[in-house]
This record gives C-alpha cells, structure tokens and sequence, in this order.
C-alpha cells in the first residue's frame, strides 16, 4: 500500500502550498503528493481546494473569476502565521518531478472540458513520473480517457453497478472513501481488475483495515 500526502504534509505547512509540497516531497514515507486544481478566467490551472477564497484570506472572491495575476498576489493566512501563495499547477509538479514522487491531481472544476487537452499537453513533460488525474466528475474522466491513456480515478462515495460499468468501459480505477471501505466492496472491485485508492484515512484502525485489504493507495494527513 502506498501512501499520498493529501494536500501535501499539511502537518507542516498550509495545505495545497509549496511549502506543504516541499514538506511532502522530502519525507521518504510518501509514495505521491495530491492537490486540487481549477481553472482561472485566463485558463491557467491553479491550486486550491475551495471555490471561495475566504477559508485562507480576507477575500471573498471565487478563484476561477479571477486571472493567473490576480491569483499570484492573494496571501494566504496560516495557522502557524505564515504568509503562504497559491501555486501554479507547474510549480507543484516541478517539486514532484525534483523530488521522483507521484502527482496526484484532482479536478475540481474547470471552465470548459476543453480545457483537459491543455492539462494533458502540459502534463506532457513529467509523464515519467505516471501522474494520476481523480475527480467526482466523471464526465472530466470519460473525457480525458478518450485523449490519453493516463492513469485515471473516479472519487465516490457510493458504489453502485453502472459505476462499476462506466468504469470498466472508460478504464477508470476507484479513489473511495474511507466510509465505503469494507472486505466486500474491495473484494468485489478487486475482483474486476480495479486498482482501489481510499481518502482521507487519519485513524491506525482504518490504515490496519486498508493494508489488510490490500488497498493500492492510501491518502491520509497525519499517517
């Protein structure tokens, strides 16, 4: 079982920064670095996890309204009182490619699903590394399948058997979690020749469980 840093190692730094990247990125325990992307109005991808900038600043503004150079100027607050920036989906995969650990990227929502062609293209330098694209929109996946054959997973909560089919047709892999977790359900999607990644496992009991199960990947914060 491997291990992704959900949001970078959040333990030392703002989540989806740089910093929690580079934090990540040198501990040998994580396998891959996950993060969440949209896009801006300008069509670059940026990183961050809501659609409202207010969790971390005094903004309240929508980051897909705004432009690459607007987004570079907001500060972030962290608990530790740090002042951190929103990272370029570039700079996280560069840390990534410095470092030889996986990228793990979900989409989260973009402008137009044309806009996938232009990540793939970007995505282009750092496939030695086999990036893992995973969203809940499984529209963005069956998209992306059609262009590359990039390693691609559909986050869920529920498990259902036209999931299941969508996925077998599409070649799409499962991201659950870790409430869907049981010894019937990974059997059952194991059998089918899915991989099976869990998120956001934080509880020793559940790790235990997952590794029992042979899970593939395992997110988690602070295991």
């Amino acid at each position: 079982m491997k291990y992704i840093a959900h949001r970078g190692k959040t333990s030392d730094a703002l989540e989806n920064t740089i910093e929690a990247f580079l934090a990540a990125a040198t501990d040998p325990h994580f396998y891959g670095i996950e993060c969440d992307i949209y896009s801006t109005s300008d069509h670059e991808f940026i990183i961050y996890h809501d659609q409202i900038l207010n969790r971390f600043a005094d903004d309240e503004r929508k980051v897909m309204d705004l432009t690459y150079k607007e987004i570079e100027v907001i500060k972030l607050n962290g608990i530790d009182n740090e002042s951190y920036k929103i990272p370029h989906l570039v700079e996280f995969l560069n840390v990534c490619k410095l470092y030889q650990k996986k990228p793990i990227i979900e989409i989260k929502k973009i402008h137009d699903i044309s806009l996938l062609q232009d990540l793939l293209t970007l995505l282009e330098d750092y496939m030695t590394l086999e990036p893992m694209i995973i969203s809940f929109n499984i529209n963005y996946l069956k998209y992306l399948r059609t262009l590359s054959n990039i390693e691609l997973y559909i986050l869920t909560t529920e498990i259902s058997g036209q999931l299941i089919y969508d996925c077998k047709v599409n070649e799409l892999n499962f991201y659950i979690n870790k409430e869907s977790v049981s010894k019937q359900t990974i059997s059952t999607l194991k059998k089918k020749g899915f991989k099976v990644g869990v998120y956001t496992v934080n509880e020793k009991e559940t790790e235990d469980l997952c590794k029992n199960l042979k899970v593939d990947y395992l997110t988690t914060d602070i295991l």
